[in-house]
């Protein structure tokens, strides 16, 4: 009885041993994706030939890809197996929202990440060591407040100098202004930092992109760089 007991502990030690882990802070987009995505499980993989072109007829706008012999992969990584695979600098991912990854000549070009909504401060913190002052905040005004409103509350505590309560003399009620958006310069990297309060929590998406691949237009929702409101300067 022993003996089996020590050799089921042995074959958990050896499955934990096994199962690979990483960690999205670490990737660096000029090495080959391979050395990061080699041995995890993912939800999908696809192969996309092309870049995004915008058509319009008349009201009606669609997208569609365009074969200039751009190719890329899109890795999707859903759910509790895959996504505890995976962390950002050690803050765990959300298993609901997940991961997107894509690979664009041999290299990850491309990350959107959805950690678990209690640590959008946690890894707001994070970034701010590991890239820096922020280069830009933009922030989003005029937002009804609510004062039993967790998120809200959780904003003006742990963002004072980017939160403000302002109140309205003529409607004689307060709005809300708080960051939305914190966007990272660096290099041929961008990085930007969305922040949603939705009543109990924070929510928030972390975008990396490479500027090739923003530039390439092979990023659905990153396809039009020239007119993008936000990231469009930092390709100059």
């Amino acid at each position: 009885m022993k003996n089996k007991i020590l050799i089921s502990l042995n074959l958990i030690l050896l499955m934990s041993c096994s199962t690979k882990s990483q960690d999205l802070s670490t990737i660096d987009f000029n090495q080959n994706a391979e050395t990061y995505l080699d041995g995890l499980s993912f939800s999908s993989k696809t192969e996309q030939k092309g870049h995004y072109e915008a058509v319009v007829k008349g009201e009606d706008a669609s997208l569609k890809l365009v074969d200039k012999g751009e190719l890329s992969t899109n890795y999707v990584f859903m759910g509790e197996k895959n996504t505890a695979q995976l962390n950002y600098g050690g803050i765990p991912i959300n298993d609901v929202m997940g991961t997107a990854i894509t690979v664009y000549d041999n290299k990850i070009a491309f990350m959107r990440i959805n950690v678990k909504n209690d640590q959008s401060i946690a890894l707001l913190e994070l970034l701010k060591k590991k890239l820096g002052t922020p280069t830009e905040i933009v922030k989003s005004e005029d937002n009804p407040y609510d004062e039993t409103d967790k998120s809200q509350r959780l904003l003006l505590e742990k963002l004072p100098n980017e939160t403000k309560k302002v109140k309205d003399d003529v409607l004689d009620d307060y709005t809300l202004t708080y960051p939305e958006n914190f966007i990272w310069n660096k290099n041929d990297v961008i990085y930007q930092l969305t922040f949603s309060p939705t009543g109990n929590y924070i929510s928030s998406q972390l975008v990396v992109i490479s500027k090739k691949a923003f530039k390439d237009k092979i990023i659905m929702g990153y396809h039009n760089p020239d007119k993008d409101p936000i990231l469009s300067k930092y390709l100059n």
